[in-house]
């Protein structure tokens, strides 16, 4: 006799349901929201020395894959203006700050038809706003019978 021939069977396991949540992922995100938390206001104490007053970091993503589009270094007339070389973080490694936060955020950011947006860094206000937005498909149907 099977299982499902016998429905009353009490020694068959329960059926548990799988979360979704994963102590991996949870881990891996912390990882990347400790080394933002860690490295940035080094960062922002280094750009500050240098005249920058403002940081602005724009991002785009779509089919599976995405990209910081630019990074904007400004003082504080507006006026772009060129920092590194002048201090002890590569532009790399301050985008792969800025793609840390955008993970922990909004992980599977560039899947699909992607997201896009933008990091405003005010140096001198200490703030940081970042605007996502997201990118969908949508459409609609109509069907008719007859005349």
């Amino acid at each position: 006799m099977t299982q499902s021939d016998n429905p009353k069977d009490d020694t068959a396991p329960a059926i548990v349901p799988v979360p979704t949540f994963s102590s991996y992922l949870e881990h891996y995100h912390q990882e990347k929201l400790d080394n933002v938390r860690k490295n940035l206001p080094e960062v922002a104490r280094q750009l500050k020395n240098t005249g920058v007053a403002r940081v602005e970091i724009q991002y785009d993503g779509c089919g599976d894959s995405g990209q910081i589009e630019g990074i904007t270094y400004l003082d504080a007339e507006g006026k772009p203006i060129h920092p590194i070389g002048q201090i002890h973080f590569s532009k790399e490694a301050i985008l792969d700050l800025f793609y840390d936060l955008l993970e922990v955020r909004y992980g599977g950011w560039e899947n699909n038809d992607g997201a896009f947006g933008e990091f405003a860094w005010d140096l001198l206000a200490d703030s940081l706003t970042h605007t996502h937005n997201y990118r969908y498909t949508d459409y609609e149907t109509e069907e008719h019978e007859g005349i």
